[in-house]
C-alpha cells in the first residue's frame, strides 16, 4: 500500500469531510474511489476544462456560502433551469 499526503486549510477540509460524510464517504475513501477511477478509465483529453472548473467554482461558492445555486422541486424546474425546451421529447423518464 501506498501513502498519499495532501496539504489543504483545515475549514476546506471540515466542509468537504461534512459533505462526504452525509454520503457516507471518508475523505480518504473519495481519495480512493477517484483515483481508482483515474487509474481505470483515464482523464479524458480536456480535463479539467473551462466548463468543469466554473462547476467546481460554482460549487465551492454554494458551499461557502458566497452563492446559493438554484435548485429544481421536480422535473419541469429542472428543464427550465437547464434552459431545456418542455416541447421536446425527452429520452430521461421522470415520475
Amino acid at each position: 500500500m501506498a501513502k498519499i499526503e495532501v496539504r489543504i486549510d483545515s475549514d476546506t477540509k471540515e466542509r468537504a469531510k461534512d459533505v462526504l460524510a452525509i454520503h457516507g464517504l471518508t475523505i480518504a475513501g473519495f481519495v480512493r474511489l477517484v483515483l481508482t477511477m483515474v487509474a481505470n478509465e483515464g482523464l479524458s483529453d480536456s480535463f479539467p476544462n473551462r466548463d468543469l472548473k466554473d462547476s467546481f467554482r460554482e460549487i465551492i461558492a454554494d458551499l461557502s456560502g458566497e452563492k446559493e445555486l438554484p435548485e429544481a422541486t421536480s422535473f419541469e424546474e429542472l428543464e427550465q433551469l437547464l434552459g431545456l425546451d418542455a416541447g421536446l421529447e425527452s429520452n430521461i423518464t421522470h415520475d
